[in-house]
């Protein structure tokens, strides 16, 4: 008996894949463009810039109300535009970002406003409402633009920001020292 022949036909085709196959699709993975990643601070700013936004948008809504009972829309919006903001601040820092109290101070404006359930709005209430509306308007002009295209955070638009937030404030605590 003959001792059998061995067949490289497989070995061979491993070792052609490996020689030139193999290298060519690393080269060409190389090369090819590639799915850019996205910075996970800028995509939580563009969360709280949006929240910002739809806050916004309620208060000058919320200026057209006659009631409390729709105001509750209202608070579950402060709550969430309160809510992204300080998971930006915790991610980006308090020296690049300032704390915008004013935010939670709407959640409790409107909270104690519901106290009694649902009734008429006041005057008093009604023109603090449209006050924080405009109030609202400045601080969140000032949020659209605190962060630039590039990654970086604008110091002077931080200033405005901490300004438009101590306004807003302001308007809201008169609900609470009425004159």
């Amino acid at each position: 008996m003959r001792p059998r022949r061995f067949r490289g036909g497989i070995v061979w085709m491993v070792v052609l894949f490996m020689l030139l196959i193999w290298p060519s699709i690393q080269v060409y993975n190389l090369f090819s463009p590639k799915a850019e990643a996205s910075d996970p601070l800028k995509m939580l700013y563009e969360v709280a810039q949006f929240q910002t936004n739809l806050l916004k948008g309620s208060l000058q809504e919320a200026a057209r109300y006659d009631s409390t009972e729709p105001l509750q829309k209202l608070k579950l919006v402060a709550y969430s535009a309160a809510f992204a903001h300080e998971r930006l601040v915790r991610a980006a820092g308090k020296k690049q970002l300032p704390e915008l109290p004013s935010l939670n101070k709407v959640v409790e404006t409107i909270t104690l406003m519901q106290l009694n359930g649902d009734r008429p709005l006041t005057d008093s209430e009604k023109e603090m409402i449209s006050m924080s509306a405009e109030a609202m308007t400045r601080l969140y002009d000032s949020y659209a633009l605190v962060y630039n295209s590039s990654g970086g955070w604008i110091a002077s638009k931080r200033e405005e920001l901490v300004s438009a937030d101590k306004d807003l404030k302001e308007v809201l605590e008169s609900y609470f020292t009425p004159k």
